[in-house]
């Protein structure tokens, strides 16, 4: 790979002096023979968002991040508008219905995760059994969200954003206790090759097996509790189901390649995917353009333009109010969604600007209502 190739952006905005310096740090870190900027780029405790990374030999579990295999699952609904949406109370039933059908943190059934992959240690197979079992079937906190999302011909779609939820965390913090310190940016590698590299990638297939059956089993919940009590049927060949942060060997350049993303999807040509902007923002419906100089990658939303202290101090009650004016959400916890307000995110519509050349535009979806555990 040429020096001057090694690093390519495709930015919406100028980026700060502490996210390029991060960047830098990671660009030269060992083996790291690519690094592609998505423009919702932001940072993320000692590594970024926003990033995809490909090397041939070494992983880095943090430019895949904690949340193992986090993404989205998306479905259209068989439904007319006037007949879901014909009063306020109807909304407002719709979020209830939600709210006893998706648990945040704990789901009271206790549902084991049966997969072919088993994981590398005890204690992770422990935990597997108790928080494993407790947390399948559950959204979490932050930016994961159940929305309700229409498009311009008027048919509704679920949108739910999740992953691995504290799984992936406890997998990632025990390979990286075991990985070796890149001398450049701090960051821990493992040999991809090695006996560890090997098991932290059995694992993390496993991560993202959870992940997935994750957010297919709370769509299950939705469908059952939410839906058909309502004659709603989901239109399952819409379905759209990609995560955005995982390593996986694939082959750029004529040569394989150790791909992580964290916060960056992989689209193939005319591949479909979803980009959402925010809580009270559009989503973007897109195809892969398959571009070689991006690995084939694009962004997985807006990105923070502030972090979660700074939006909780700087904006309001009120702004948020003004903001969700067309979203039904829950306004008794307005204060502590402050943190995920829209203006707290970049302005999609440059964010999709500024990868025009990785997707093709092919539909818009805007929120008619959020479910966040904030």
């Amino acid at each position: 790979m040429n020096e001057t190739t090694k690093v390519q952006s495709w930015v919406s905005h100028k980026l700060d002096a502490k996210v390029q310096r991060t960047l830098q740090k990671m660009a030269n870190s060992g083996d790291v023979q690519k690094l592609v900027v998505m423009p919702d780029v932001h940072l993320s405790g000692n590594v970024c968002n926003g990033v995809v990374v490909a090397t041939e030999s070494l992983i880095y579990p943090q430019c895949v991040g904690g949340d193992i295999g986090c993404g989205y699952l998306s479905v259209e609904l068989e439904v007319a508008v006037d007949d879901l949406f014909s009063d306020e109370l109807a909304l407002a039933e719709i979020w209830t219905r939600l709210r006893n059908a998706v648990p945040i943190n704990k789901h009271p059934g206790r549902t084991a995760f049966r997969s072919n992959t088993q994981l590398s240690a005890d204690k992770l197979a422990k935990a597997a059994s108790r928080e494993g079992r407790f947390q399948l079937g559950t959204l979490g906190r932050g930016n994961h969200f159940v929305e309700l999302q229409r498009d311009q011909q008027d048919v509704l779609s679920i949108l739910i954003h999740s992953g691995s939820r504290s799984m992936g965390q406890t997998i990632s913090a025990r390979h990286l206790r075991e990985a070796c310190v890149d001398p450049v940016s701090g960051l821990k590698f493992l040999e991809a090759d090695s006996e560890a590299g090997r098991a932290f990638l059995s694992d993390l297939h496993w991560a993202r097996q959870y992940a997935a059956a994750n957010r297919l089993q709370m769509l299950g919940a939705i469908e059952t509790k939410v839906l058909l009590p309502l004659g709603i049927n989901l239109n399952r060949t819409s379905t759209i189901h990609l995560d955005h942060n995982h390593v996986q060997q694939e082959v750029h350049f004529g040569k394989p390649l150790w791909v992580h993303r964290k916060g960056a999807q992989v689209l193939g040509s005319n591949q479909t995917s979803v980009i959402p902007g925010s809580m009270g923002t559009t989503t973007f419906l897109v195809e892969g353009r398959q571009n070689a100089e991006a690995l084939n990658s694009c962004s997985h939303g807006a990105g923070r333009l502030m972090s979660r202290k700074e939006a909780a101090q700087r904006l309001s009650v009120k702004s948020l109010r003004q903001e969700m004016a067309r979203v039904w959400y829950n306004q008794r916890r307005a204060k502590t969604l402050l943190d995920e307000a829209p203006s707290a995110y970049k302005d999609i519509r440059k964010v999709m600007k500024a990868q025009k050349d990785l997707v093709r535009i092919i539909g818009r979806r805007e929120p008619v209502l959020s479910f966040k555990g904030c």
